[in-house]
Formats: structure tokens, sequence, C-alpha cells
């Protein structure tokens, strides 16, 4: 594992080609960070791997919440990339207390920037920013 500091930002990034990778290869964690590291020196800490876990634990709710906070496309049609990113934000919203929701989402936006189409980050932050207003909450910053 990487012991250099990464930013939250990075961090997050990584969580997301780690999810990305081991959806697309059908790898295990194990497997895609020993062949991540050896062949392109991915750099990912301890809060990466957790985003990575808490993402995979909570798949099905994560799912869930998507299919509806999505109206006008199923979850099945909804790039695999885009999924991880609004995954990766439902994460934090839901069990990271010290992210602020607001913080979630913009990150989600910023990571759908560098990966995805520019429609999808408008639907990215839709259907992030619909979740919020429901939910009819926010944690405190800090």
């Amino acid at each position: 594992m990487s012991e250099n500091k990464l930013t939250r930002h990075e961090m997050r990034e990584a969580a997301l080609l780690i999810l990305f990778q081991m959806r697309l290869n059908d790898s295990t964690l194990e497997e895609l960070l020993e062949d991540d590291e050896a062949a392109f020196e991915l750099r990912y800490n301890k809060s990466s791997l957790n985003i990575v876990n808490g993402v995979l634990e909570n798949d099905g709710m994560f799912t869930e919440i998507i299919s509806k906070y999505s109206p006008s496309r199923s979850v099945e049609r909804i790039s695999l990339m885009n999924r991880t990113i609004i995954q990766i934000a439902l994460y934090e919203m839901k069990f990271c207390p010290s992210v602020p929701d607001k913080v979630a989402i913009n990150e989600a936006v910023e990571l759908s920037k560098e990966y995805c189409q520019k429609n999808d980050t408008a639907f990215i932050n839709g259907v992030l920013s619909s979740y919020y207003k429901d939910c009819g909450r926010e944690k405190a910053d800090g």
C-alpha cells in the first residue's frame, strides 16, 4: 500500500479506480491491488480501501437508492463509471460523518468531470441532490 499522503480527492479517485477495475475484471481486491501496484504504481491509502469496502458491502442498498432517484434511467442503463461515482458519494453521505453531504456531492461532480461525459455530470448531480433533499439532513462541517 502506498504510504504517501493523498488529498481527499486523490483518495476518492483511487477508490473509484479500484472499484471500477474490480467490477470490470471480476477481481478480488487483493488481486487487483497486487496487479495495479506492480504495473501502474496505483497510489491509495487506508481511507481509499475503507471506501472500496464500504461501497462493496452496501452495494444492494446503494443500487436501491440510485433506482429510486434516477427516474429517467434504470440502474442497468447507468454506466459502470457513473454508478460507481454515485455509490462513493452515497457511502460518504451515509457512513462518513466527517464529510459534509454537499462535499460528497461536489466531489462526485468533480470525478464525473474527469471520467464521464458532460451530460453524465448533470445526471450524477441530479441523483445525489435529489437524494440529499429527500433525506432533509446535512451533517455538521468538521
